[in-house]
């Protein structure tokens, strides 16, 4: 098993950080306690803070990348996408409250990552419409506008993820197992994208 380098162990701290913190709330120095190595070597690998939180959404992005590519693959793209994105969640769900509480801040930050790298944004969001699209011309999802379906449904999951450990409060204190709120999810979600009889 390859040792985690301090470029990695860095990023990984900064999520946490940036998930429980927001840009504007997360702090350098806790960052470093968290990871257990000096600011300057932080400063080293990302130049700034805006730098490292940069580097968090660019990761969370490629991944989101990674899983459209791979859904592509299927014979249903639409729904094994968004089953794969659950599962990117639920592995990571400090990815999903990184990007709530980007939204929330008025996704400066994305604007800006879009504007610099324009392919991020085309490989995650352009290629989730056109999934959608083919499910709409295969019609096992009903006449939708794709743009803002893409942005609805990434939009709900990210909430949901990024607020499920308070689910107990509204379920008599039983917690769900990961298994059984993302199978609730993609049933929830799935079904209502399929057409009326």
């Amino acid at each position: 098993m390859r040792k985690e380098g301090s470029r990695e162990r860095i990023l990984a701290g900064a999520t946490d950080e940036f998930a429980a913190a927001g840009f504007a709330g997360a702090r350098i120095d806790r960052i470093a306690r968290r990871t257990r190595l000096n600011v300057r070597m932080i400063y080293y690998h990302f130049g700034s803070k805006k730098g490292l939180y940069r580097a968090v959404l660019e990761g969370i992005y490629e991944r989101a990348a990674q899983i459209i590519e791979v859904s592509w693959q299927s014979p249903d793209p639409t729904l094994v996408g968004l089953g794969l994105y659950l599962d990117l969640l639920v592995t990571n769900p400090q990815f999903a409250s990184v990007l709530v509480r980007e939204v929330l801040d008025g996704a400066r930050h994305l604007k800006e990552l879009f504007t610099e790298r324009p392919e991020l944004f085309y490989s995650v969001h352009e290629h989730a419409r056109e999934m959608l699209q083919k499910g709409m011309s295969s019609g096992a999802v009903g006449p939708l506008d794709p743009p803002l379906a893409v942005a609805t449904l990434t939009s709900i999951v990210c909430f949901l993820s990024a607020t499920r450990h308070t689910l107990p409060v509204f379920l008599d204190g039983q917690v769900p197992s990961a298994e059984t709120w993302k199978a609730h999810l993609v049933a929830l979600l799935f079904e209502g994208l399929r057409p009326r009889a």
